[in-house]
């Protein structure tokens, strides 16, 4: 929560983005928004994650979902974090819980091919982000962040393509070869 504005103040100076050495400005209402809109997210991913490894039996898979659980709780962590650093409270987690089941609804493919899919929709919602952000220090870690889920994203589309899980998606015809150049 943060107090409503009592008068439009419009920005000054170049250090509204890039502060002075030590000193940076307090998070606005945007980032406040964008950093509690990716800690929910990842809280339902850490959920998502506890219970699908109570069930899925492959080790890779496992491996994979416990990855993907790892880099969530370090969003959580690192947005906490900084929410407190600038005197802010951290949010709590979702109301949620996650069953006791270990028989598994979902089969493996379709398991991967949901972590697909999210990790997609993650770097779009963290570009989003980035694209938002006013202040250095958070559009250097949404990059950082970008990059290291498209690295995990990579393990998960590897598993698909090992097992012959991943479709080709129809392709434009390659007019070099039609004009047999």
């Amino acid at each position: 929560m943060i107090t409503y504005p009592e008068k439009v103040e419009y920005v000054k100076k170049q250090s509204y983005i890039v502060a002075a050495v030590g000193k940076k400005r307090p998070l606005n209402a945007i980032e406040l928004t964008e950093m509690f809109f990716n800690i929910e997210r990842n809280y339902f991913s850490v959920l998502l994650c506890i219970g699908l490894l109570q069930v899925v039996k492959d080790k890779e898979i496992k491996n994979y979902i416990r990855n993907g659980m790892e880099i969530s709780e370090k969003q959580i962590n690192f947005f906490n974090d900084l929410l407190k650093k600038e005197d802010l409270l951290g949010t709590v987690p979702v109301s949620m819980e996650v069953t006791n089941s270990t028989v598994s609804p979902f089969s493996d493919k379709l398991i991967v091919a949901l972590f697909h899919f999210l990790n997609s929709i993650d770097v779009t919602l963290i570009g989003h982000a980035l694209s938002l952000s006013m202040r250095l220090d958070l559009a250097t870690y949404y990059s950082k962040l970008i990059g290291e889920i498209l690295i995990y994203a990579e393990k998960g589309f590897n598993i698909m393509v090992e097992r012959q899980w991943l479709e080709q998606p129809p392709q434009a015809p390659n007019r070099k070869e039609l004009k047999g150049t």
